[in-house]
């Protein structure tokens, strides 16, 4: 048993930090959070004194992509050691991601130690789209591709109601599905129990994906009044990738000038959008739609970066933490074990040097990261916690 001892425990929530607090870690799960005249420290348990420090969940990345093999298995050691423990990436069926289950299976029964856990999406697209995954057109087509993906052991099923901005013979504003493929294919995910994120910048896109009653609303860097209230009428997701349309990544994409044209329109709709979704109560959710511009991010940044993006546009340090934790984990329908610090779920817990709730932007420094749990076993750390490292892994 692990008992991790800390000045502050901020459980993901939304409650009140635990002031002065206890988190017990048995196997894998937490067994006991509460402050430390509430739970005592059994004999013999290994502590971890984290005094001056603050505890947090681990966060999620929730759209990412992983490439193949050793460069994949690289890029997971790097999100967790950023405090990083939950990855959804997408493209799982792309020719460059093909490994993607293969790499989800082998961290889940610990054959891949060190590295973030993953949800897995296929994608399922239609002819000349902006996803490139399983090409179908029509309904019956589509219903027979998210079938096959979910056989394959898909977690949740990607699709585009948009163009994007990669493409150079691309455009945002180009609709990708028809209402009537979007609420096939969502209607088929969800039949075999399958979330469905949906990439959308603009309208009709935005109305399409909405209507169609898919979980989670990918981007939307263009979107309008109507698509917002729409998210919070369906009661969705948003979850808005700010990173894209953010100064740093604009500066590095300069050499792709249809790109740059058309993210820096996008930069102030983009955070109008999110102002307005956070002021009327819709649920926001924390991804980042991959590593970026290698000139502008380091793997594993970019998921604190886009806390402090959402803390711009009006969340609170506290209400950033939570998208980042256990909204994203309701997203996927996994929160009943993970996205946040209660008994029985799974020990995903960050040791942090400061108190995030007064300044988001620390989770930005991997020197304050001092020590990332993934299912109870200590997984990276700084020189100042390393004796809690356990070089061997039996």
């Amino acid at each position: 048993m692990k008992a991790i001892i800390a000045d502050r425990i901020i459980d993901g929530t939304g409650a009140a930090p635990i002031e002065h607090g206890v988190v017990l870690v048995e196997d894998k799960e937490i067994v006991a959070v509460g402050t430390q005249d509430e739970v005592q420290v059994p004999a013999g348990a290994e502590v971890i004194d984290a005094s001056g420090k603050s505890v947090m969940p681990g966060l999620f990345d929730g759209h990412n992509s992983i490439s193949n093999g050793f460069a994949g298995v690289r890029r997971l050691r790097r999100y967790l050691q950023r405090g990083v423990t939950t990855m959804a990436v997408f493209h799982g069926n792309k020719p460059d991601g093909s490994m993607a289950g293969n790499l989800r299976d082998a961290v889940d029964s610990g054959v891949l130690r060190g590295c973030a856990r993953m949800v897995v999406g296929y994608a399922v697209n239609c002819t000349n789209g902006h996803n490139k995954g399983r090409l179908a057109d029509g309904p019956w087509e589509v219903r027979k591709a998210v079938r096959e993906m979910a056989q394959a052991g898909a977690d949740f099923i990607k699709t585009a109601a948009s163009g994007g901005f990669w493409g150079k013979d691309e455009r945002c504003a180009v609709r990708n599905y028809t209402p009537e493929e979007l609420e096939a294919l969502v209607e088929e995910a969800h039949a075999w129990d399958k979330p469905v994120g949906v990439h959308v910048h603009t309208q009709p896109g935005l109305n399409n994906a909405i209507n169609a009653k898919a979980d989670l609303i990918y981007h939307g860097c263009f979107i309008d009044d109507e698509a917002v209230d729409g998210i919070k009428r369906e009661n969705l997701w948003y979850m808005p990738t700010l990173k894209v349309t953010s100064t740093p990544n604009l500066t590095a994409w300069t050499d792709r000038p249809w790109m740059w044209e058309e993210m820096s329109q996008a930069h102030p709709i983009h955070r109008k959008g999110v102002r307005r979704a956070h002021e009327i109560g819709v649920k926001i959710a924390v991804g980042t739609d991959g590593p970026g511009a290698p000139k502008a991010w380091k793997d594993g940044e970019t998921a604190s970066f886009e806390l402090t993006e959402l803390v711009a546009c009006g969340l609170s340090p506290m209400e950033a933490i939570v998208a980042g934790t256990r909204v994203t984990a309701e997203a996927y329908r996994i929160a009943h074990k993970l996205g946040t610090l209660e008994v029985g779920k799974r020990a995903d817990i960050l040791v942090i040097d400061g108190n995030p709730l007064d300044d988001i932007s620390i989770l930005r420094d991997p020197e304050k990261i001092c020590v990332v749990l993934k299912d109870g076993s200590v997984e990276a750390t700084t020189e100042a916690f390393k004796k809690y490292y356990k070089v061997r892994d039996f």
